[in-house]
């Protein structure tokens, strides 16, 4: 697995390093008078410790009035291919659309924005493990208005979890997939100032358990020269009866080689687990390079900027036992009951390559004693990790 990991931190490498010459998620292919052929450069590969590596591929063709969408790929290790197709009508700032795919998702994912290889430390998703092959229909409705998002959105879901409380199930392998059917609607509100709030409400099949879960957020960063700030919060709620693929899950990216942002890099991938939680990121470092040299020859060079930062996370299961224990749906579930802190320090753009500034990180477990989940060795504790930034 350790190796796996350390492949899969190379082939991001090497990845950004190709990708740094387009300037965004969607390189233009071809441009029409009545509309326009785009690539979509997150759809040729990505990584998840399930799948391993995916390769596929992305096209979209769009214009003033609407736009269409499609996808496929391919997992290595669990050899499924997943794919999907989508199309919007824009209507002045309001937007309808619908869209079909058989794909996967991650048990437990409290993220509200979609990770991007265009941005390296949003990719914590590298590190999701747990997932649910779904096949999903989805329509809804979004308005844009002076910088407010509102969205109203419905889907069905029916597939099956590809785990158990102690590994994978792999279609491949043999393995028995139990189906369940997840009818869904979605409210989100997202305001300019950086608050993102999200409600979903439905009902799991074939149990007829009820889905209702709250997530709000906050995410901003300023400039208070020479110091640049980024706050992370976050926190949710669901039900007691909420089945475990809409709980939250706390899990971090430990063992992964990059820094991650608005995840625990200490904690193990589904270490942790809620029903109630709250978490905390916030990082100060310096707004322009302590100095600055550059080969244009051989595109490389230093900028290094130094950071410090803090991650925290609590987190409660309703009904668990005195150490934050709980048995549910075949899983022995953790929370995060006496809380989980992380000091971290580094250093970014110590060398700039091309149009990456890659640089070092170091963050430390810290819980309190008696916690169930402390550990005594230092290597279990302490995370040193590359950074990674695009530079345009």
């Amino acid at each position: 697995m350790k190796l796996r990991r350390t492949i899969a931190g190379c082939m991001a490498a090497l990845w950004l390093c190709l990708s740094a010459t387009a300037a965004g998620q969607y390189v233009p292919l071809h441009r029409g008078a009545r509309g326009s052929w785009y690539l979509n450069l997150d759809r040729l590969w990505n990584y998840n410790l399930y799948e391993q590596s995916r390769w596929g591929a992305g096209l979209r063709y769009g214009s003033v009035r609407w736009d269409v969408e499609g996808y496929a790929g391919y997992g290595v290790l669990d050899r499924q291919l997943k794919g999907g197709v989508s199309g919007a009508l824009h209507l002045g700032g309001s937007t309808l659309y619908a869209g079909a795919a058989r794909d996967y998702q991650a048990a437990g994912s409290r993220r509200l924005s979609v990770p991007s290889l265009r941005d390296p430390a949003s990719l914590g998703t590298f590190m999701s493990r747990r997932m649910s092959d779904r096949m999903m229909l989805t329509a809804g409705f979004r308005h844009r208005h002076r910088g407010y998002l509102w969205l109203a959105e419905g889907n069905v879901q029916h597939g099956g979890r590809l785990f158990h409380n102690t590994g994978l199930l792999y279609r491949v392998a043999g393995d028995t997939i139990e189906p369940e059917t997840l009818l869904e609607a979605r409210l989100a509100a997202e305001m300019p100032w950086g608050l993102t709030t999200q409600l979903q409400a439905g009902v799991n099949l074939p149990k007829r358990q009820p889905v209702v879960r709250w997530l709000v957020q906050y995410d901003r960063e300023w400039t208070l020269s020479p110091f640049a700030v980024q706050l992370f919060l976050q926190g949710g709620a669901t039900l007691r009866e909420t089945p475990y693929v809409r709980m939250f899950d706390l899990g971090g990216t430990f063992g992964a080689p990059f820094c991650f942002r608005q995840s625990l890099l200490t904690a193990r991938p589904n270490e942790f687990t809620a029903h109630v939680f709250t978490f905390l990121s916030l990082r100060v470092g310096w707004s322009r390079p302590l100095m600055e040299g550059w080969n244009p020859l051989f595109q490389i060079g230093t900028s290094p900027r130094p950071f410090v930062g803090l991650n925290a996370a609590w987190g409660h299961l309703w009904g668990q036992d005195p150490e934050g224990g709980l048995a549910w749906e075949g899983l022995e579930l953790q929370s995060p009951l006496y809380g989980i802190v992380e000091p971290m320090a580094g250093v970014e753009g110590l060398l700039r390559w091309g149009a990456v500034d890659w640089g070092a990180a170091v963050a430390w477990r810290w819980v309190p004693k008696g916690a169930p989940y402390r550990y005594a060795d230092t290597q279990d504790n302490l995370a040193l990790m590359v950074t990674a930034r695009l530079t345009f």
